[in-house]
């Protein structure tokens, strides 16, 4: 592998149109005029650009961290490791090119000593791309400056076209190697970015401001792997095609379920620890509880009817024995009980007794029977 350091002016450096950081819907600009401009637009709004700015024209540019970059046409570096650090040193030599961040940025230059910013970047050249994929794997999957999982996902989609065609679990096993992971992690990665794709082609089902930077793709992925809700939609973990039966219309369903926000700013799912609930109302076993939850009982309603008669009658007396007592504790601080606590109060009594009576006339039938 080439390690020769080589100094190349940002004015040949462009940014990578593979990166797997950026959303599909800005790299599919790669041949546009604007695409750097919306690159450097994108990497001040969601990658914290202006700390990097600042340390560089403090300190100057590190350059025992030179950035990786392939061949391009008309003598310019694509560079596929160090777009960060690109945009940086490209904003401290032209400022005017921000569209955000304007008050920031002149700041920094104001603080920023001159001879610090670098109109050169220490760069290593591969031939091409993949000679440098397996590292960016190590790095930022398994490394110390890992990316979120919807990058890593599509990194390993990159990746994948890069080995030997085979079975998809033996494909995965390879991947699972080169980034030093377990294969079933690499399986769930690719098999939720292909549904994620799929996702994003139908603009996201034109849920209101969700786009790919809003889309918390490690609750989803995560979601997939459960066995009810990845059988609702159609996939099967196990299969080479793991999504050949996908339902769109049920992803849709589980997708707005997750990401699709109430006037109240709440999702059906709630928080990502309610995954096992909506995965328990999606078993075959209990449609009652799905048909509640689609006619708009919440999860925690809809989640009672996958219960037995038994559990659900335990569940509730105990839940309401634990209320009771706290009320009980909190008594002596109420100065002014009003009518309607005291006829609540009442309503309460009354239930406990009529429960109270019921249970225990079953008991003694039961007795009864036993005794015969």
């Amino acid at each position: 592998m080439n390690t020769e350091i080589i100094s190349i002016s940002i004015d040949n450096l462009v940014f990578d149109s593979e990166n797997p950081r950026l959303p599909e819907n800005l790299r599919r600009k790669k041949n546009d005029s604007d695409y750097e401009n919306s690159v450097l637009e994108w990497m001040l709004q969601f990658e914290n650009i202006t700390e990097l700015m600042g340390s560089i024209g403090e300190e100057g540019y590190f350059p025992a961290e030179p950035i990786l970059v392939v061949p391009k046409d008309e003598g310019k570096y694509e560079v596929a490791e160090g777009n960060r650090r690109l945009t940086a040193v490209k904003l401290l030599n032209n400022p005017e090119l921000a569209t955000k961040k304007k008050k920031t940025i002149e700041e920094i230059l104001n603080e920023a000593k001159t001879e610090n910013i670098p109109q050169e970047i220490p760069s290593i050249i591969f031939n091409k791309r993949e000679d440098i994929i397996a590292y960016l794997g190590y790095k930022h999957i398994t490394g110390v400056q890992a990316w979120d999982s919807l990058a890593k996902a599509k990194y390993l989609r990159q990746l994948k076209k890069t080995i030997p065609q085979g079975d998809f679990y033996g494909q995965c096993k390879i991947l699972a190697k080169i980034i030093g992971s377990k294969a079933h992690y690499v399986r769930l990665l690719l098999i939720g970015v292909d549904i994620y794709i799929k996702i994003e082609e139908e603009e996201f089902y034109d849920i209101s401001n969700l786009r790919e930077e809003r889309f918390d793709f490690g609750v989803f992925y995560t979601a997939l792997h459960r066995e009810n809700i990845g059988k609702y939609i159609g996939i099967d973990l196990e299969s080479e095609e793991p999504i050949k039966h996908l339902n769109q219309e049920k992803l849709k369903d589980v997708t707005r379920w997750i990401f699709e926000k109430n006037t109240e700013g709440f999702t059906r799912l709630g928080e990502s620890r309610n995954l096992p609930k909506l995965n328990k109302i999606l078993d075959e076993e209990f449609p009652k509880a799905l048909q509640a939850f689609k006619e708009g009982k919440t999860l925690d309603e809809a989640s009672r009817l996958t219960v037995y008669p038994r559990e659900i009658f335990q569940e509730n007396i105990n839940d309401s024995l634990s209320y009771l007592e706290i009320a009980r504790d909190y008594s002596h601080l109420v100065d002014k009980p009003t009518d309607i606590q005291a006829d609540t109060l009442e309503q309460i009594y009354r239930l406990a007794k009529d429960l109270y009576q019921l249970v225990n006339s079953k008991l003694i039938n039961l007795e009864s029977e036993e005794i015969v």
